[in-house]
C-alpha cells in the first residue's frame, strides 16, 4: 500500500487537483443541502425523463465514438475457448432451471410496479415522476396525480424504450430482466478473464454469481437490481478492457454516461464512482484539470440521484426502534444480515423452503475467502490495490445498512444484497484460487480449473438440489400481497373494459392496464365527480379491498406499509354496494370487490347526470336515466333560455356575444324527475392579450408548512371547494404559505375567492396576503371554515406577486384556496 501510495508521487500539482475537486465536491453539496424539498420534487417529475435522455443520448455517442478502438482490439479481449464454452454452458444451464421452476412475477411490488408506472408516465408523458393515480384511454394513459420515487428511474427510462416495441404494461416489463442477467454474466465474466488473467478463475466468479438464489428469482421478476449488476459488469469490462496506460478522453465519453446511469438505479450509487476514478489514478494526475472535470461531469450526469436525496430529506415512512439513519441501523443490519446469510433452517410447514436468500455454503466460502484475502494483503502485500477499491466501492453498501431498511429480517429487502453480489463472487473465486494455488503451488491453470469446477458443481447442484424452493417463490412465499397481485392481474381482465378500480395501491392497477383512484381519492369526490367517472365507466366503479384493507398500521415496524382499513370501511358505509367477488381462502384474508352503486343519501338521478366542460362555446350535458329533465341556466350572472334534456345526451350551446375575455360561470339549475333541483358551476376562462389565468403561470417559488401548492385543486387533491361552491381553476396551498409568481406583463387588477377549503373544517383560521414587489398589497381578516371572500386587489405596475396565507391559532387543517384567481389589465 506504501508502495502504491508513493506511486502516486504527490506534490503542488496534485495538490490543486485535490483543492479543484474537492471545490467540485463542495459546490454540488451546498447546492444539494440548499435546495427546498419542493423545488427538488418538482425538477424531479419536470426534468428526470429529460435528464435521463440526454445520459442515454450521451451514451450512444460514447459507443460511436469508441467503436473503432473497442473493433480493433476486441479479439485480443476475448478469453480462450475452453472457459467461453464452460461459460455459456452454465448460463445455458441456469436459464433452463429457471424458466422450468421460477415463475416470471414481481418480488418487491409496491417498487416494481411504482417502476412500471414511471415508465409508462416516461412513455406517454415524458415526466419523471410515478403515475399514481389515472385513467386508461384506449391504449393511452391519462395521469390524474404524479407523484415523486426515491430510486429506480434507470429503470423506469428502460421500460419507456421498450414500450416503443410492446405493450406498455407489466407484463412486458418482467420480461426485461432475464435478459440483463444473461448480459450482465457476460460482461462480468470477460472483465474477470482480463483481471485474473485466468478464464477458469472467471468461469468462476460467474457461476458464483449466477447461481446466487436471490439474483436467479430477481432475474425473473422486474427489480431495479438486475439493471444495477448489468450495468456494474459493463463499467468493469470497460475498464478492464482499457488498461491505464492506454486510456483517454475518448474512455470517459462512455465511463461517464455509464456511471449516470448507474447512479440513478439506486440512489445510495451515486456514491460509487470513487473507485472508478482511483482505477486511472496516473491519468487523472498528469494534468490538474482531468479530474475535477471527471467528478463534475460524473455528478452532472447522476444529478437526478441527488436531487432525488434532497427530495426525501427528512422524509419518514417506516418505525423501528432506531432513528431512519443511525449507526444503531448499521450494526443491527450488519449483524441480522449475517445470521440470515448462515441460517440452515428450512420452513417445515410450507414442505421444507428454503429461508435463506445466500446459501449457506456459499457464506462460509465468502467470509473464509474474505479473511484469507485480508491476511494476504497485509501480510503479503498482495492484492493492496484491490482492497482499496473494493472498500471505496463498498462505501454504497454501508449506507444502504445505514438505513432502517437495510435488514434481510424484511424478506422484501433481502434483494439489497444484489449489490454487493457481484463484490461477493469475485472474493469467493479469487480467494478460494489463491488459497488453492499458495497451498499446493499448482499451476495457475490447473489451479483455475479446480476451482471453477467447484463453483459450477456447488452452484448447479445446491440449484438442482433445492428446486422445490424456487418453485414455491423462496424468500417471498409468505408475501401474501405478490399473490393478491397475480390474481388481480388474472380477474380483473374480466370486467368491462372502461371499469375504475378503487385500490390501496392504484399505481399497481394502471401498471395491468386498469383505471384506478386510490380510497381517500375517492372519498374526495363530490357527487358531480362521482357522476362524471361514472359515465366515463360506464357505471362500472369497483373498490377492492384486499390485505391493505385490514388491520391497523404498525410504527414499531421496520417494514414499509400502510393501512386503507378505516377509508374502505367509510366507503361502504357511505354507498350502495354490491359485493361482486370474494376470495376467502388464498390469501389468510378475504379478498373481496365491491361493485360502488350509488352515493347513499343523494338522488340517484343527480349521481347520474353529468356536465361536460366547455368546448367551442358549448356543454354536453349526459344523462343515465331514460326521464326527461329541464335546466336553467345562467351566464355570468345574467339569466339565458331553458334547456330541455331527453337524450342521453345534449348540446347546450352559449351566446358567444355573452362570452368575455377572462373568467366566465356558466350555472345551470336542472329539475329531476323525483323534483330536487341539481345546481352545476361551470367555469371556463377565455384566454386573451389582456388578460391572464394565475394558475397557468408557472409558480417561481413558494415555501408551505405542510404539503406543496396545487394547481385548480386543493391540497388534498380535491376540487376547490368553498363553502359547497365548487371551482374549476385556482390554487390550493396550506398555511404558512408564501407562493411566488413573475408576471410576464403589467395587469391592472387582480381577482380571486379566498378562503378556507371544505376539507379542512377542523381549522381555526387564517390570513389570506397578497404583496407585490415587496410592498403588501392586501390582508383579509381572519377567515374560517365556511367564509369566503371575493376580492379585487389593484396590482398596477406589480413585477412580482407573493400569495400568502398566514395561519390562525395553529396550522391544523388550514387548506387555503386561491380560487378562480386570474389578472386583468385596464379597460
Amino acid at each position: 500500500m506504501k508502495k502504491w501510495f508513493a506511486s502516486l508521487n504527490l506534490g503542488k500539482k496534485e495538490a490543486s487537483i485535490a483543492a479543484a475537486t474537492l471545490a467540485v465536491m463542495v459546490v454540488a453539496f451546498l447546492i444539494f443541502n440548499n435546495l427546498t424539498v419542493p423545488f427538488a420534487r418538482r425538477w424531479d417529475i419536470d426534468w428526470g425523463y429529460y435528464s435521463i435522455l440526454l445520459t442515454f443520448i450521451l451514451l450512444l455517442v460514447g459507443v460511436v465514438i469508441n467503436i473503432p478502438s473497442t473493433s480493433k482490439h476486441l479479439k485480443s479481449f476475448l478469453p480462450s475457448g475452453k472457459p467461453m464454452c464452460g461459460f455459456v454452458l452454465v448460463t445455458l444451464i441456469f436459464s433452463v432451471f429457471m424458466f422450468g421452476n421460477i415463475g416470471n412475477t414481481h418480488r418487491v411490488l409496491s417498487d416494481e410496479t411504482s417502476w412500471e408506472s414511471m415508465g409508462l408516465q416516461m412513455y406517454f408523458q415524458h415526466t419523471g415522476g410515478i403515475c399514481n393515480e389515472g385513467i386508461w384511454n384506449g391504449d393511452v394513459l391519462d395521469c390524474k396525480n404524479e407523484v415523486n420515487n426515491f430510486k429506480g428511474k434507470a429503470l423506469g427510462f428502460v421500460y419507456s424504450l421498450v414500450f416503443n416495441f410492446a405493450e406498455p404494461n407489466r407484463d412486458t416489463a418482467l420480461l426485461v430482466n432475464y435478459p440483463f442477467y444473461l448480459l450482465s454474466l457476460l460482461f462480468f465474466f470477460l472483465a474477470l478473464s482480463k483481471w485474473f488473467k485466468n478464464g477458469w478463475t472467471a468461469l468462476a466468479a460467474t457461476a458464483f454469481l449466477g447461481g446466487m438464489p436471490i439474483y436467479l428469482l430477481q432475474a425473473r421478476s422486474a427489480s431495479t437490481e438486475v439493471l444495477y449488476i448489468f450495468l456494474l459488469s459493463v463499467l468493469m469490462a470497460w475498464y478492464a478492457f482499457v488498461p491505464a496506460n492506454k486510456v483517454n478522453w475518448k474512455h470517459f465519453m462512455l465511463t461517464v454516461p455509464l456511471l449516470g446511469f448507474f447512479a440513478q438505479t439506486r440512489q445510495e450509487t451515486v456514491f460509487a464512482f470513487i473507485p472508478f476514478a482511483l482505477y486511472y489514478h496516473k491519468y487523472f494526475l498528469e494534468k490538474v484539470n482531468r479530474l475535477p472535470l471527471f467528478v463534475l461531469a460524473v455528478i452532472t450526469v447522476s444529478w437526478p440521484s441527488v436531487n432525488t436525496m434532497a427530495a426525501y430529506r427528512g422524509y419518514d415512512f417506516q418505525g423501528g426502534e432506531h432513528a431512519a439513519h443511525s449507526f444503531e441501523n448499521l450494526w443491527f443490519n450488519l449483524k441480522t444480515n449475517i445470521e440470515v446469510m448462515l441460517n440452515l433452517k428450512e420452513d417445515p410447514s410450507f414442505g421444507g423452503i428454503m429461508m435463506n436468500p445466500f446459501y449457506t455454503s456459499f457464506t462460509i466460502i465468502l467470509l473464509v475467502a474474505t479473511v484469507w484475502l485480508l491476511v494476504r494483503a497485509v501480510a503479503f502485500k498482495r492484492y493492496r490495490k484491490g482492497l482499496l477499491l473494493g472498500l471505496t466501492f463498498c462505501l454504497q453498501i454501508f449506507v444502504i445498512m445505514f438505513n432502517v431498511s437495510g435488514t434481510f429480517t424484511i424478506d422484501i429487502n433481502q434483494r439489497y444484497v444484489l449489490v454487493a453480489l457481484p463484490l461477493f463472487a469475485l472474493i469467493m473465486a479469487l480467494g478460494l484460487f489463491d488459497a488453492l494455488q499458495f497451498a499446493t503451488k499448482m499451476r495457475l491453470d490447473a489451479a483455475g480449473k479446480i476451482v471453477a469446477l467447484i463453483a459450477c458443481l456447488m452452484s448447479v447442484g445446491l440449484m438442482v438440489y433445492h428446486g422445490n424452493s424456487y418453485r414455491s417463490n423462496m424468500l417471498y412465499y409468505k408475501n401474501k400481497l405478490l399473490g393478491e397481485e397475480d390474481y388481480l392481474n388474472t380477474a380483473l381482465a374480466s370486467y368491462p373494459e372502461k371499469s375504475i378500480f378503487i385500490y390501496s395501491r392504484p399505481w399497481q392497477m394502471l401498471a395491468s392496464g386498469h383505471s384506478a383512484f386510490s380510497e381517500r381519492t375517492f372519498m374526495g369526490w363530490d357527487t358531480e365527480t362521482f357522476a362524471k367517472w361514472s359515465q366515463v365507466s360506464n357505471g362500472n366503479i369497483y373498490l377492492v379491498r384486499g390485505q391493505d384493507g385490514y388491520g391497523e398500521l404498525n410504527r414499531k415496524s421496520r417494514v414499509v406499509g400502510f393501512k386503507t382499513t378505516t377509508q374502505i370501511d367509510g366507503i361502504l358505509n357511505d354507498y350502495k354496494n354490491e359485493r361482486v367477488l370474494l376470495e376467502p381462502k388464498l390469501f389468510g384474508y378475504p379478498l373481496a370487490i365491491y361493485k360502488i352503486i350509488a352515493k347513499k343519501g343523494v338522488s340517484a338521478y343527480q349521481q347520474n347526470m353529468f356536465v361536460s366542460e366547455m368546448e367551442n362555446n358549448s356543454f354536453v350535458v349526459s344523462k343515465m336515466f331514460p326521464e326527461s329533465i329541464t335546466c336553467q341556466y345562467s351566464l355570468n350572472g345574467e339569466l339565458q333560455e331553458d334547456l330541455v334534456v331527453s337524450l342521453n345526451s345534449d348540446t347546450l350551446q352559449l351566446d358567444s356575444a355573452k362570452i368575455r375575455a377572462g373568467m366566465n360561470r356558466a350555472s345551470l339549475e336542472c329539475l329531476m324527475p323525483d323534483n330536487d333541483t341539481m345546481r352545476v358551476l361551470k367555469d371556463f376562462f377565455i384566454e386573451d392579450p389582456n388578460v391572464l389565468l394565475l394558475s397557468s403561470l408557472k409558480i417561481d417559488s413558494y415555501s408551505q408548512d405542510w404539503g406543496s401548492p396545487q394547481i385548480n385543486e386543493s391540497v388534498e387533491h380535491h376540487r376547490l371547494t368553498l363553502d359547497e361552491e365548487v371551482f374549476r381553476y385556482g390554487i390550493g396551498s396550506h398555511a404558512n404559505s408564501s407562493i411566488v409568481f413573475k408576471l410576464p406583463a403589467s395587469y391592472s387588477v387582480l381577482h380571486s375567492v379566498i378562503g378556507l377549503d371544505d376539507e379542512s373544517a377542523c381549522g381555526d383560521g387564517a390570513s389570506f396576503i397578497i404583496t407585490g414587489d415587496g410592498r403588501e398589497l392586501f390582508r383579509s381578516k381572519r377567515l374560517y371554515p365556511t367564509e369566503k371572500q371575493s376580492i379585487d386587489v389593484d396590482v398596477a405596475g406589480v413585477k412580482t406577486i407573493v400569495l400568502g396565507i398566514d395561519m390562525g391559532g395553529n396550522k391544523d387543517c388550514d387548506h387555503g384556496d386561491w380560487a378562480n384567481i386570474w389578472l386583468e389589465k385596464a379597460k
